[in-house]
């Protein structure tokens, strides 16, 4: 799909705002720390022309940058691979994009290299420090429907930051006002701060992934072609899926609430997944797990805390038992790992960062530094969880998106679990494997069901 670009703008806050150094938190600094991309499709709407869209974002996205002026400011390097934030009001980039395609030719919205014009370019040969934090593409198809893209900085928030984000400046856009100003207080999670003890948990996240049995580095795992799928799980199909769990629970686990759809169907991943990729019976794998440490912490953070709180988890198993053992065997062992973080946990994991020297081989810069990034793919596996994230309904003002999707990517074992754009309990899995792999995981997915 060709996808020109017509122009583009840097757009600063409406007002003056706050200036100064920001230390960032350690989950801030921590495993991903490039941008993110998301898109969201819109029909064609005969209320707005292109000009009048472009305007619209233009007022209420310099509007929602005094609120979340944090956005509008730079990274920078600091001593130990560390990073903090200077709040200068330098702005975010908005770019208006076209293409000779419809909305009709995207067949279903399939994750596709194809699609990657619909999505900002970022350059990470630019230093850091004169990078944005957040771009914005707007692309108009020929039939008049919209694609509303976003690429927002990983080291500055996390998903539902961003989706909180996201959510006000649709609110601005809209002529309505904020429902809830931000809390920038990252010493909430002692940013900036010395570490106050020593680490009281074993970290096994930020130890080397398993190799494949017989590797002793993961190059040609790595030179491996990938494709991304996007497969739907109806309402009923996980119903289905949570009733075999949590039928085949034990008298003690039957004390416990019954399984989550996260459980379940992360399970369901990796048990396919495993079985897709052929290992032998004793191949070790990892299952990382990002979990959500707001409600958790003590006391709890804010609700309207804008940054990173966002804990990662390690399962652990043998691809062999995870394949063969029942699906509550697999549920059970991804709720364990999840049931391991505490305040308490969270703290120690603070501490554990704030004691290395150099944060570096806990960081996926890659991008930044052109060396090669950590390879979490074959044997393991990441599966996020975007099922309980306000991403629907996303209305600026021309009404809701009829489809909304991550970004494109080609890292093996990558996944994201997200409600489908129906709405209706169903959930949609968009995940990344290499091409050897891809018919195998379909087949077991729909038939383990």
């Amino acid at each position: 799909m060709k996808v020109s670009l017509k122009s583009h703008w840097v757009v600063k806050p409406a007002e003056p705002t706050w200036n100064g150094t920001v230390s960032l938190s350690e989950f801030d600094q921590t495993f991903a720390v490039t941008h993110v991309p998301t898109i969201y499709y819109y029909k064609f709407c005969q209320d707005f022309v292109t000009r009048d869209i472009i305007k619209t974002l233009k007022t209420s996205l310099s509007k929602a940058l005094v609120h979340f002026y944090p956005l509008a400011g730079r990274l920078r390097w600091i001593s130990g691979s560390r990073l903090e934030l200077e709040c200068d009001a330098s702005g975010v980039v908005l770019t208006e994009a076209e293409t000779a395609a419809r909305l009709d030719d995207l067949s279903d919205f399939l994750l596709s290299p194809d699609h990657n014009g619909l999505f900002p370019r970022v350059d990470y040969t630019i230093p850091i420090d004169e990078l944005p934090l957040l771009f914005v593409q707007l692309t108009k198809f020929q039939c008049g429907g919209i694609a509303l893209s976003f690429a927002v900085s990983h080291a500055v928030v996390d998903g539902q930051s961003a989706l909180y984000f996201f959510s006000e400046w649709a609110r601005l856009s809209r002529g309505e006002p904020l429902m809830f100003a931000p809390c920038h207080d990252r010493k909430v999670l002692h940013a900036g701060e010395p570490a106050t003890a020593s680490p009281t948990f074993e970290h096994l996240q930020f130890n080397p992934p398993p190799l494949l049995i017989g590797k002793s580095n993961t190059e040609n795992e790595n030179k491996n072609e990938t494709k991304g799928s996007m497969l739907k799980l109806t309402k009923i199909q996980v119903e289905m899926l949570r009733e075999k769990v949590n039928q085949g629970r034990n008298l003690e686990d039957s004390k416990q609430r019954s399984y989550t759809r996260y459980e379940v169907v992360t399970a369901h991943i990796w048990r396919c997944t495993c079985k897709a990729r052929g290992h032998k019976f004793e191949q070790p794998t990892n299952l990382c797990i990002c979990v959500d440490i707001r409600k958790r912490m003590q006391p709890p953070l804010p609700k309207s805390y804008f940054g990173n709180a966002i804990v990662d988890v390690v399962a652990t198993g043998l691809s062999g038992d995870i394949a063969s053992s029942p699906l509550e065997y697999v549920a059970r062992r991804v709720r364990e790992a999840i049931q391991m973080v505490t305040s308490d946990y969270a703290n120690s994991t603070i501490n554990f960062m704030k004691k290395q020297e150099d944060l570096s081989k806990y960081q996926d810069i890659h991008a930044f530094k052109n060396k090669e990034g950590a390879f979490y793919g074959n044997p393991n596996l990441g599966v996020i969880s975007w099922i309980n994230l306000p991403l629907l309904g996303l209305d600026f003002g021309w009404g809701k998106e009829i489809h909304m999707s991550p970004g494109i990517h080609e890292f093996d074992g990558d996944c994201v679990i997200l409600p489908a754009n129906e709405g209706d309990g169903s959930l949609t899995v968009a995940i990344v494997l290499q091409d050897a792999h891809v018919d195998a995981f379909k087949k077991f997915f729909y038939e383990d069901i």
